[in-house]
This record gives C-alpha cells, structure tokens and sequence, in this order.
C-alpha cells in the first residue's frame, strides 16, 4: 500500500473537528485498507511504527533531520533550519523545500507503509559509531521517495508531532465500524485491548479472525496488560453495600505504579501504568525482584516508592527524579526506592488474573520473600469498619495516602474502573474536597504580571463513553511563578493551531491556545457544582493544580461518569 494514500487521510483528519465525522473517515479507510497491511496502518494512524509498550526510540537528532531534508531536497542546511525556525514545524518546513527542490531531484521509487515501517525501524535500530550519519542517510532516503506532502507527515512521525488528534479508542470505534458494521462491537476490541495493549495486533486479529478470534486473546508474559483502576466512595459506611462481608485493606501510596514481567529466561521487563518500558531506570528493583520473587515466570504489580533513610516515603516528585536516561545508577543511590506489591496476575503458564482475588494473595505469599527493597502492600483483611478506619490513620501516620478496599471474590479487571477495588483517600475523610486528575486541552494568555506567559490552563475530563474531553475546570492556582515560566516549554510539542476533534468546549470557555489532550494534572478542589459554561455541564470549584501526573495517560484521566456520580452523591 502506497504511504500516498495514508497521507490523505492524513490530511482530511488534520482539518476535522469532529469526532464522529473522524471515525466515519477512519472506517471507511480501514474498510480498503489489505488485511496485511492492516496493522502497520493501525499504528502509523497514531504516528507510531509500533506499539507503546516496546519503547522504540529513532534516536533522531534535529540538527539530523534537518540535514536529511537537505539532502533530499537539494537545499543547504542553513536554509532549512531558517525554515523550520521560522514556521515552528520541520513537517511544512520539509513539504515547502520539496515543492522547490530542483528538477534533477526527482522522487526515486514509490514510498510505501511497508518501506516507510521497516526504514524507520531500522533508523531505531542503528547504534555504535557513526550511526546519526547512517540514520541521516536512511531517513533522506525516504524523503528522496517522497512528495511534498508526504515529507510534511513523515517528518511529523519522526518527531513524534503527527498530533491529529486521533487516539486508541479513537482507532478501535473506526475498526469496529469498519470490520463489524457495529460501533458497539467496540466494547469487544477494547477488552480484547485491555489485556493486548497493541492497536495493530487487534487490527491484525480483527481482520483475519474476526470478533471470536479477539475473545481468546490470552496475556503474554513481556507484553502489558492495561492496569485495574479504583471506584471512590463518599464514606466508608459506602462500604457495607459495595463490597458486603470481609475486604482486603490495603495502604495507598503515592508512587509510581510497576508491572513486572519475568519471562521464562529470568528476563524482568518494567512497564508504568502508561505502558512504557522503566525497566531501564530502576536497575536496582530488577535486582531485588530477582533475588526475592521465586517464581519461573511471573506478572505481578505493585507501587515504586522513594524512601529516605529511615524507610519513610518520600513525595511522588522526589521519585519522578528516577526516571532518567543518564547518571542512572547514581540516582539509584542518592534516591532508594522500595516496592510493595499487591498483585499476581500470571503464574507459571497460567493467567491468575480472573481468579478470586483471595486466591491471588495466596500465591503471590507463596512466591514472594519480603526483603530488601521488596516487600508486599501493608495489608489488613476485615469486615469491621473500625478497624478498617483505624488502619486508615495508620497508613495516614506512615507518610502514604490513605487505603484501598478490595474484593477477596473479585477479579482483576484489566483496564476497567471497577466496583472489586474502592480508593479511599485523607481527601475524602478530611471533608477538604477532592483531587482530579485532568487533562490541559487549552490555556489562557496572563495578565498583569503573568503578562508574557500562560495565566491559566482549561482542563477536562475524559468521556469513555464517547471518547471526547469535556472541560469542567479553568486552573490558574496553585501555578508558582517557576511553573508558569516552565509551562510554555513543556505544553509546546502538543500547541495546535485549531480545536481538537475529540475536545467538547463551549464558546464561553474558548481558551487563546489550543493542545492535544496529553498532559494529566492533578488538581485539589473544594466541591463540585453546576456549570452552564462548561461542557460537562460541571465545575469544579476552587481547582487548584498539585502535579502533573506524567504516569497517566489522558484516557487514565478522571472520568466524565465518575464526576457526575460524585456530584450526585453530594
């Protein structure tokens, strides 16, 4: 399949602003689309050339791209990254100087999706010396195939700023439409992508197999399964009625959220709850694991912590400092960290995650040998609210942030907000409001002596149901000056011109800046109240901004669903 065809896609969803008209564009492309080919598209709708999980870096530098569309395009150096300074875009750079290249450079070959995937994945793949010079020239090699405006995507891909607003479920409702005809088969592709986190393996699955084929899906050790999230309740009392008779009660911590994988050659993989590979920046958790978890081959979770030298939990920001790419085994000295875990999902050749979550403790005790470094969650199992709230002060008194009520029948449901696991948070008890986690889509332009920056941020919350975001807070407290002076640098590479398809914002709220919906915040807020300027038809009042979670994806923002219920409960 020609890269031409995708490209106009491309360019029609660039111009939308309307989820719905996107996924009826994406479908009926999907629908002429070969079912070989289907994969690699699934994935290049999203600008990737591979799913999250596998952490593929091109290892590009600018000033190497910039050199690459020199030399397909026949101009100098100087001239391109004139360009791309002065339209702040190095994918319209690269479409303009292509439109003006000389004659003698014609296109060499045709740029197909299969050519485009395996040069880029070979771009990945080189190392040692000289390798920008052979990434330089294998990507000018692509540019040399390419028309203008093919360059303007390609370019957009490699800097990972295709940003058409496009997002995972955004792709599985248009696979859905276009293999079953049914957008509510959706639901099917999503469980299936709960435990298979890969657009192009559901696409591929999809295609060949059909519904039945996605339905035996089964977790593979080394791939991620979407993590289980908590339902909240407005006070303990709740309880009795969501979950009658004895629970687990659990310590939440406010750290980083690890799933290791342990396959069958003593390999351990780290995934966050984003997806992404960490495995590299805590070297010295593979080794605890390594040394205190005796099992063949495993998948189990639990929460990273920074410590200080007494053991006590150190905040989330202090812990964030681990997530580096160099001067990796100082920071694992000046920064210990320790993990407590609270979840077996796979065994030795065998899921455990459908199993009663009694039974899963049983196992995970079995296997697990507290030591340095790893240890399981703190853990009380009751049905005695007393306790369970004297066990919510202990936590308290430890440094952590409240407890987690779970299930002992449940199961372990991948991806899902779920009634098997309740949060309960010093938040909720202390009646001083709540916290949120929601998405930047916008921001304000400052006044007075914010004047020069962003003065504040629109922020949203994400709708499953519909896949859209919905604005229900404009957040300028809490920003410090340093913040503010960071924030344009940090939002920069998801700035764009028009109004997201999937974001909801009513004219009132229209903000000066438009971004992608990726950056998560999390905001502290006095109540929730009704809003006839917000999309949600809430607001919160009184937000103030805490810390971005850069753990958590926009679709792991606070729901629309969950909101409204909060509301309700009030």
């Amino acid at each position: 399949m020609q890269f031409k065809l995708l490209v106009d896609v491309y360019e029609q969803l660039e111009k939308i602003s309307s989820g719905n008209t996107m996924r009826e564009i994406l479908a009926n492309f999907f629908k002429t689309v070969p079912k070989e080919d289907i994969s690699i598209v699934a994935h290049l709708t999203l600008g990737q050339i591979d799913s999250q999980y596998e952490g593929i870096v091109l290892g590009l530098a600018e000033k190497s791209i910039i050199k690459a569309i020199a030399l397909a395009s026949g101009q100098s150096e100087t001239k391109v990254k004139e360009l791309v300074q002065k339209k702040g875009d190095a994918g319209l750079a690269a479409e303009e100087v292509l439109h003006k290249k000389p004659r003698t450079l014609v296109p060499v070959g045709t740029l197909t999706i299969h050519l485009l995937y395996e040069t880029l994945h070979k771009i990945a793949q080189t190392s040692g010396s000289g390798a920008q010079e052979k990434k330089t020239s294998l990507l000018a090699s692509l540019l040399q195939k390419a028309s203008p405006l093919e360059a303007k995507y390609l370019t957009r891909i490699v800097l990972g700023t295709l940003r058409m607003g496009v997002g995972e479920m955004t792709v599985l409702d248009a696979l859905a439409l276009a293999y079953t005809g049914e957008k509510k088969n959706k639901e099917i592709l999503e469980t299936a992508y709960n435990i298979c986190p890969d657009v192009g393996e559901i696409a591929k699955t999809l295609a060949h197999k059909g519904l039945k084929g996605l339905e035996k899906i089964e977790i593979h050790v080394g791939r991620p399964i979407k993590m289980m999230l908590a339902q909240r309740i407005e006070s303990l009392d709740e309880l009795t009625k969501k979950m009658p008779g004895k629970v687990a009660v659990e310590g939440k911590y406010d750290g980083e959220r690890v799933q290791a994988h342990k396959d069958t050659t003593g390999k351990i993989t780290l995934f966050s709850r984003r997806l992404d590979t960490i495995t590299a920046q805590f070297p010295d958790l593979v080794k605890h694991l390594e040394k205190h978890v005796k099992a063949k081959e495993y998948v189990i979770e639990g929460e990273i912590l920074a410590i200080d030298k007494k053991g006590r939990p150190l905040p989330f920001q202090t812990l964030m400092q681990r997530r580096r790419k160099y001067d990796v085994e100082q920071y694992a000295k000046d920064i210990p960290i320790q993990l407590k875990i609270f979840e077996l999902l796979y065994l030795d050749g065998k899921a455990q995650f459908q199993e009663p979550y009694e039974k899963r403790l049983a196992q995970l005790q079995k296997i697990l040998r507290e030591g340095e470094g790893v240890m399981p969650a703190d853990r009380l199992i009751t049905d005695d609210l007393e306790k369970i709230d004297r066990f919510f002060h202990e936590m308290l008194d430890q440094g952590y942030e409240g407890i987690m009520l779970k299930s002992l029948s449940g199961e372990y449901q991948a991806g899902t907000r779920g009634w098997n696991w309740i949060k309960w948070k010093k938040e909720y008890a202390k009646d001083l409001g709540d916290t949120f986690d929601l998405v930047v889509v916008g921001a304000y332009h400052g006044r007075g002596k914010r004047s020069g920056m962003y003065g504040a941020l629109l922020c949203a919350a994400y709708n499953r149901e519909n896949d859209s975001f919905e604005t229900v807070c404009k957040l300028g407290t809490g920003l410090t000056d340093e913040l503010l002076e960071e924030l344009p640098k940090k939002l920069a590479k998801y700035k764009v011109g028009q109004k997201p398809a999937r974001v909801h914002v009513s004219r009132e709220m229209e903000p000066d800046v438009w971004f992608e919906p990726k950056i998560v915040v999390e905001v502290l807020a006095a109540e929730i109240t009704k809003s006839p300027h917000h999309t949600l038809g809430l607001a919160l009042r009184f937000p103030r901004f805490l810390h971005f979670r850069d753990d958590k994806t926009a679709e792991q923002a606070t729901t629309t669903k969950e909101i409204k219920e909060m509301k309700n409960k009030k």
